[in-house]
């Protein structure tokens, strides 16, 4: 066989230079022969062993590598553009995977899932072997699929051998098809840093026509009319004034307990924190509000659906994370008005945040879970 006739000359030097040998020769040069002829296939066998099946690992952490990058990527995409996933979602899922392989090119064999908002079609059946996605796909939530392959820079889609055509019974081969699939979905996050400021449900309802009417995210150019103005303390009469559930706080004024004096805190959904009693804001918030204002900084407002205490025993539950752009504000011994519109909307002992609300991603990874507020993490979950 022609894996066979390298081997075959070896064996036929090793005869002549043992053929001379006297006295017991004959048995030393059987010996080498056979360690040879057992040598040369075990030899061969663990050649194609570790080359072949180490070229195959490797692929497939490409591959990997790729599927996971791909669906992160249309994933960001479509959450950004509410389940519509942009104009080309197939073209980001490419680039990603391509970007992945150390020869520039992968085959994106399927892109799926469910958004919500019909930018990709429903998944087909998974793959019957390890090659498919970890566990089930989500009975509801939002989610994109990407399953790879291996593709060669000549378009072929079998990864070719190295040692493996050497073995016995082995002529014929011609490669292998490699294949991942990754699963990424988006929500609302569990828990999230936020400014240390939250304002009432109530509020935000009402700033956001109860959740339907949001301002374009960063740096896009935002009208004066979507500018909204949320009330923290006020002696006027307005919907959101009456404390209760979503309602605001009439004798408190917004303020997180700051532990680490940096004006942002890590608060959990449905978790219950602290409140301080101070009416100004502290030195870092005031640089912090200070600087959002005039960068138009996305900064992430923690919302409290109920409050209970006063002064230092002040309590407030947490609903969710609204991303939030700040535009001005009026509080004691801190007043800008607003970068968006040159209007001051708040005097006298009303206290107020100006700005707009908007969708956005928090950049960090984290758990969905908590009600829809405008801001999505998203993560990796097969």
């Amino acid at each position: 066989m022609p894996g066979l006739k390298r081997p075959a000359r070896a064996l036929r030097r090793i005869r002549r230079r043992f053929a001379g040998i006297p006295h017991g020769g004959d048995e030393g040069g059987i010996a080498v022969l056979v360690c040879v002829l057992i040598a040369g296939g075990v030899l061969l066998g663990m050649g194609a062993l570790a080359v072949d099946v180490g070229r195959l690992y490797a692929e497939r952490e490409e591959l990997q590598s790729g599927a996971d990058s791909a669906a992160m990527a249309v994933a960001e995409q479509c959450a950004r553009d509410a389940g519509r996933c942009g104009t080309a979602p197939a073209a980001t899922a490419q680039r990603y995977a391509d970007a992945n392989a150390k020869d520039g090119t992968s085959g994106v064999e399927t892109l799926c899932g469910r958004t919500g908002g019909g930018g990709l079609p429903g998944c087909p059946p998974p793959a019957a072997n390890l090659t498919a996605c970890i566990g089930e796909p989500p009975v509801t939530a939002v989610y994109v699929e990407t399953r790879t392959r291996s593709r060669m820079p000549d378009g072929s889609t079998l990864l070719p051998p190295i040692l493996a055509q050497t073995l016995l019974g082995r002529d014929g081969y011609a490669g292998a098809e490699v294949r991942a699939c990754a699963r990424a979905a988006w929500g609302p996050p569990l828990r999230a840093r936020g400014l240390g400021l939250t304002v009432s449900l109530c509020e935000w309802r009402e700033a956001t026509a109860g959740g339907t009417a949001f301002a374009p995210p960063p740096p896009a150019a935002v009208p004066g009319s979507a500018e909204v103005v949320l009330h923290l303390h006020t002696t006027t009469a307005r919907s959101c004034t009456t404390r209760g559930s979503g309602g605001d706080n009439p004798g408190g004024f917004g303020w997180l307990d700051d532990l680490d004096d940096t004006c942002s805190v890590m608060v959990e959904a449905d978790g219950t924190y602290g409140g301080d009693p101070g009416v100004s804001p502290s030195r870092e918030c005031e640089t912090v509000l200070a600087d959002a204002r005039e960068n138009r900084t996305l900064t992430y407002l923690p919302i409290f659906r109920e409050v209970a205490g006063t002064g230092q025993n002040t309590r407030y539950t947490i609903e969710g994370f609204a991303p939030f752009v700040i535009t001005g504000y009026a509080l004691p011994g801190a007043s800008e008005p607003s970068e968006l519109t040159g209007l001051s909307h708040c005097g006298g002992s009303d206290k107020c945040v100006y700005g707009y609300f908007t969708r956005a991603l928090v950049p960090a990874k984290g758990t969905i879970g908590g009600p829809d507020l405008g801001a999505a993490i998203v993560t990796l979950i097969g």
